[in-house]
């Protein structure tokens, strides 16, 4: 059963991402920018040709031999975990955005030194 503390985290990143999907793109995009900036890619895309309004079209996470992956499609918020090795796909899989946050904070949790701020940062983000 998880702790007071991690149902308490999980239950707000529901929240947030239930609530506006595209402040919380944003929001996360920018957090993980900060705090990651060698382990994200973030890409973003014109509302239309003469638009000068970008959102957030996908962030990958790349932690070791995962890759986290979150894409802002018409149809709302596709996520998957990718497993890698020396930049080659051995495995892929959907999941969904609650599971996607959990694992994305046990790895960044897992790293050492300026990722463990990422994860504190992003906990942070989730619970406010």
């Amino acid at each position: 059963m998880a702790e007071p503390e991690g149902f308490d985290l999980h239950a707000a990143w529901l929240r947030r991402a239930e609530k506006d999907n595209k402040s919380f793109i944003e929001a996360l995009a920018v957090r993980l920018e900060q705090s990651l900036p060698e382990h994200v890619q973030v890409e973003r895309r014109k509302d239309s040709l003469f638009s000068r309004q970008m959102h957030v079209q996908k962030i990958t996470v790349r932690t070791g031999g995962d890759c986290y992956i979150l894409e802002n499609s018409q149809g709302g918020i596709i996520v998957s975990q990718v497993k890698e090795v020396r930049g080659i796909v051995l495995g892929s899989r959907e999941v969904e955005l609650s599971d996607w946050l959990k694992n994305l904070d046990v790895e960044l949790q897992n790293l050492s030194g300026h990722s463990s701020q990422a994860a504190g940062a992003l906990r942070q983000f989730l619970m406010n």
